[in-house]
């Protein structure tokens, strides 16, 4: 049965990671739209009409985020301790089987 749930844990901490950045650039990227300065007041005004209007979606997506970095970071901290468990159950010692 364990050959059939594998999980890469530097894969995992990797995504977690990858999902963290884009949560961050996401926070601090969209920060500049209210002060769009294109130079056009029509598209100043898009931008700052799209910007307050999609409020709602990104914070659903910085939810989404989250939680998805956390849950890979504790798939990766899970299966290091019941790996490290499994191993010192296995584990022989001087005495035989432990």
């Amino acid at each position: 049965m364990a050959e059939e749930f594998t999980a890469d844990r530097q894969e995992a901490a990797k995504v977690s990671g990858d999902l963290k950045a884009i949560r961050a650039a996401l926070g601090g990227g969209m920060a500049g739209a209210l002060d769009a300065n294109t130079g056009s007041e029509k598209v100043d005004d898009a931008v700052r009409r799209f910007f307050a209007e999609s409020s709602d979606n990104r914070e659903r997506m910085d939810q989404l985020l989250e939680r998805a970095a956390g849950l890979l970071d504790a798939l990766v901290e899970g299966t290091g301790t019941l790996d490290g468990e499994l191993a010192g159950s296995l584990s022989t010692t001087s005495g035989g089987t432990r």
